[in-house]
């Protein structure tokens, strides 16, 4: 995402289902200057996350979760899902792993581990505007109300700056 090239510009360039969360400072800001450098003229960029609740990141401290059992409609096996997940204000590090259990009683495990980069609503503000982008809408849910710090989604759409154009500085 933050290194790719295409001979054409796009009407929409779209991030969707919490993937612009997976990108570390660095790489956030590449990939925004990859998608203003891929925008048409009147194009937009519209990412999709979600905003951390405090709360929950709270919890967060490394201990296994059950997550559920079920049974594989296909092989006719047990299989069932564990995660444990590290949080702190900056992110997520959650490890998933998948257990299958054979007729035989033997354990098949699969595992994965994901890191995720928080991104909050003043923080968006900042990003795009620096990456060189005016924000058009910041909604915090699905049904347009807008973004705040109590928002569990963060819908984003903007458009490329013009140079010489400047900053605008959004209300709350």
């Amino acid at each position: 995402m933050r290194a790719f090239s295409f001979n054409e510009a796009f009407a929409l360039i779209f991030v969707a289902f919490n993937s612009f969360l997976m990108l570390g400072p660095d790489d956030r800001w590449a990939c925004l200057a990859r998608m203003r450098e891929h925008l048409a003229p009147r194009g937009r960029v519209a990412i999709d996350v979600f905003q951390p609740d405090p709360e929950v990141i709270v919890g967060k401290d490394g201990g296994v979760v059950d997550e559920w059992e079920r049974v594989d409609p296909e092989s006719g096996r047990v299989v069932r899902k564990f995660s444990s997940s590290r949080a702190n204000v900056d992110g997520v590090t959650q490890r998933i792993w998948y257990d299958e259990t054979a007729d035989d009683g033997a354990v098949r495990r699969i595992a994965g581990t994901t890191t995720l980069h928080y991104l909050y609503r003043r923080e968006v503000d900042l990003l795009f505007a620096e990456a060189g982008f005016t924000i058009e809408t910041l909604h915090g849910d699905y049904d347009g109300n807008p973004a705040d710090a109590r928002s569990r989604k963060l819908l984003v759409v903007a458009k490329r700056r013009e140079r010489g154009q400047k900053r605008e500085r959004r209300s709350t």
